[in-house]
């Protein structure tokens, strides 16, 4: 983990979580920053990919209809690649999860009725393949939902090299292009991508001398 959040990356974070219609205004009142640093520092979480969108969080309870259920998977190690990208390809299935014990996937998935689950079950899943289904629940309420994440300064964050994919081991190879920073796990993977997007980097510089 080479790069970590301080205290004024948590407070934005914070402020987004609890509500994400927050202007850029608003969070630097908040985070007693100024509004430019509050902007950067979006950037700059969106860049390390920290952030990857902001959507809103829908309350399920509010809905007349739906079906809210967790199942739980048996899936042979040798196909679990194949059967997750089958099952992010499914518009019902909400949430995947790597898990141990008993099952090794579950899923989070919302459909419109029973019987909409009911066929799920049987022609989705069953045609998986080497997949046992071990159990299923139907969600009855949603007492509490928040982020995966607990936010808090010193956090680590995981990056991967944007070139290679690579996991980042130790400080990482920077390059700004545009308005983003990009980030390479060795100073070959920022050369070659220097070389690849070379025309690219050189219009993005341009477009933002222009700016100023």
């Amino acid at each position: 983990m080479s790069v970590k959040l301080d205290e004024t990356d948590v407070g934005i974070l914070k402020a987004l979580m609890e509500d994400g219609r927050r202007s850029l205004r608003e969070i630097a009142r908040i985070v007693s920053v100024s509004t430019p640093t509050v902007e950067n520092r979006l950037k700059r979480l969106f860049d390390m990919g920290v952030v990857r969108k902001i959507l809103p969080i829908l309350d399920p309870d509010k809905f007349d209809q739906g079906i809210y259920a967790l199942i739980n998977l048996r899936v042979d190690p040798s196909n679990i690649d194949e059967v997750s990208s089958r099952l992010k390809d499914m518009e019902e299935v909400r949430c995947i999860f790597m898990v141990t014990g008993e099952s090794n996937v579950t899923i989070r998935i919302v459909l419109d009725s029973m019987k909409s689950f009911q066929e799920f079950l049987t022609t989705k899943i069953s045609t998986l393949p080497s997949v046992q289904l071990v159990s299923s629940n139907v969600i009855t309420k949603t007492v509490k939902e928040e982020q995966s994440a607990i936010i808090r300064p010193s956090l680590g964050i995981r990056l991967r090299c944007d070139y290679c994919s690579g996991k980042i081991e130790g400080e990482p190879s920077r390059l700004r292009v545009g308005e983003r920073d990009r980030y390479f796990c060795c100073g070959t993977c920022l050369e070659a991508y220097k070389e690849k997007y070379g025309s690219r980097i050189e219009s993005l510089s341009r477009q933002e001398q222009q700016k100023t």
